[in-house]
């Protein structure tokens, strides 16, 4: 089962099952995953894992709430002890694509349209590697000249 909101946020519930809810996690107060924001964002979904079979769940997912707990500004071990104890069938607020939407508002990543957050940035560096090299061609060849 899944609803949105007006403002995005999803609610999704996923059944454990025996490899478990599939997914790592990074973040929290006391150790943010991403600068400015203390929230505990979806880093990995793992297969065979509940996450996956679902198919809803992202990595880059801002993860709201835990059954019905807010965990917006909770330290990561927190977090953690929250869905180790959530029972078989747990139910998330989630922001999707949150951490590449605060990144691109902080200008982390460069947008072009193409591919992901790491293919764009890698794509900005090698356009700025061209750039370089053909800058200094110029200027070797303006001495020699």
């Amino acid at each position: 089962m899944a609803e949105a909101d007006a403002e995005g946020v999803e609610v999704i519930e996923l059944n454990r099952g025996e490899a478990g809810l599939g997914f790592n996690i990074r973040g929290g107060v006391d150790m943010p995953h991403v600068e400015g924001d203390p929230g505990i964002f979806i880093t990995k979904i793992r297969d065979g894992g509940a996450a996956a079979l679902d198919g809803r769940l992202q990595e880059g997912d801002k993860v709201l709430e835990i059954n019905g707990t807010c965990i917006e500004s909770v330290n990561h071990q927190d977090a953690v002890r929250l869905f180790l104890e959530s029972g078989d069938t747990v139910r998330l607020k989630v922001l999707p694509g949150a951490e590449r939407a605060i990144l691109e508002r902080d200008g982390s990543i460069i947008r072009t349209g193409k591919g992901s957050g790491t293919s764009q940035v890698l794509w900005w560096l090698g356009g700025a590697a061209v750039t370089v090299v053909a800058l200094y061609t110029l200027y070797r060849f303006r001495l020699r000249h």
